[in-house]
């Protein structure tokens, strides 16, 4: 009998550019692929990663001083989630790029009207899980129409969670609290695709 070979993912290029972004800016791996990050900036680097905002894992271990040309490969520690990371430049910190792993969304937490993080990367088609912490509802409104499917138009202690719809562009909200419905928060989620960064306002 003859036994199946598993042949692994190839590693997932992520390439830093002379202005400090990422290309491909957002990306979906497999839970069991690497990722190799590759310094083109020509200026020494460092990827910060954030923790996930619900469930506070630590996705990927930081990347510090990685000088012009090297490239730097690690593997997820955790399955399923979407992480975002930061690039520091020249002492200049860039906005957001995403990695999904496996099928996991980007983690989104509310206490009062402040979201953290309060600028999210995703790919499109991504999903997204909004989480009271506060113990409060919130209400969300979409000035350009909810990305998500099913909308995602309230928060609960429970959580509220969604699949964007495979567009491309920057999707602000404001947040309500049912505690302070005359304070409202402007922030965005921008889920971002390869080839650059993309950003319709």
């Amino acid at each position: 009998m003859a036994t199946a070979r598993l042949i692994p993912e190839q590693d997932q290029q992520i390439t830093i550019n002379a202005q400090g972004d990422a290309h491909p800016s957002a990306v979906t791996i497999a839970n069991n692929q690497n990722v190799q990050f590759t310094n083109r900036s020509g200026s020494t680097i460092s990827i910060y990663f954030v923790n996930t905002a619900i469930t506070q894992q630590r996705v990927f271990n930081d990347i510090l001083n990685l000088q012009d040309g090297q490239s730097y490969t690690e593997a997820p520690l955790v399955s399923d989630i979407t992480v975002n990371y930061t690039t520091l430049m020249n002492g200049t910190m860039s906005e957001p790029f995403a990695i999904e792993v496996g099928s996991g969304p980007l983690e989104i937490s509310l206490t009062g009207i402040d979201p953290t993080p309060e600028i999210g990367a995703m790919p499109p088609n991504g999903g997204v899980l909004f989480q009271s912490a506060d113990g409060a509802t919130h209400n969300l409104s979409w000035p350009n129409g909810d990305p998500f499917n099913p909308p995602v138009n309230s928060v609960t202690p429970g959580g509220n969670s969604g699949t964007e719809n495979g567009n491309k562009g920057r999707f602000s909200y404001t947040v309500l609290s049912e505690q302070a419905t005359a304070t409202a928060k402007v922030t965005t989620i921008q889920p971002m695709g390869g080839g650059g960064t993309i950003k319709v306002t």
